[in-house]
């Protein structure tokens, strides 16, 4: 019979499967009560990893990309959700970086490197594009403590539904009339075939 998992680990994937899903914040809300109603309290750590455990076991009882039996790369996520702009793409990588690295924290420039990552060109005004994928809700910016949101989440999953780029078309330019009323004028000559004669006096 295969051996059993230790039970420290088996409780902390556990948790982490119970709160994977939910905003930093909801997590801390949790954490906090659980450790109220277990007489342990619970206050965010000050550095280091203290009694965290890290790890293979760890890594691979918790990634959910290893329960398939591979780790799905950032070239294959950007092809499976097709991301049309760089503030979806931005809100993408955050999303990469959540779900499939285990890295929920970031600043503003750890996703700029990402684009060459994703094998994409990087963007020519990239403060601009961060800051539309704030104001889209998509990312929350708190200095080095920024995340994905619960919106950016589900509009990345959804492979950006109703949040394609639209691109408008432009009619044929229109011509304008030459001279008064549209009309064209024509000069020419105008001959009479009457010859005036003069009569000569004798």
């Amino acid at each position: 019979m295969p051996e059993s998992l230790d039970p420290v680990i088996s409780a902390v994937a556990a948790v982490h499967a119970a709160l994977k899903n939910l905003d930093p914040a909801d997590r801390q809300r949790v954490l906090a009560s659980v450790g109220a109603l277990l007489g342990v309290p619970i206050d965010p750590p000050s550095g280091g990893t203290g009694g965290v455990i890290t790890g293979n076991v760890m890594d691979e009882s918790v990634d959910q990309t290893s329960r398939s039996g591979r780790r799905v790369s950032l070239v294959e996520l950007m092809q499976e959700k097709s991301p049309s702009t760089n503030a979806q793409k931005i809100a993408l990588f955050a999303y990469y970086r959540d779900k499939h690295e285990n890295k929920p924290r970031f600043a503003r420039e750890d996703l700029k490197a990402y684009f060459g990552l994703a094998k994409e060109s990087p963007p020519a005004n990239y403060d601009r594009d961060f800051v539309n994928a704030v104001r889209s809700g998509w990312v929350h910016e708190e200095a080095a403590d920024s995340y994905v949101t619960s919106k950016g989440i589900e509009v990345v999953e959804s492979g950006f539904v109703g949040e394609r780029k639209s691109t408008k078309k432009r009619g044929p330019a229109r011509k304008t009339a030459k001279g008064r009323g549209g009309r064209k004028k024509s000069v020419g000559k105008k001959t009479t075939g009457r010859k005036k004669t003069t009569a000569r006096k004798r």
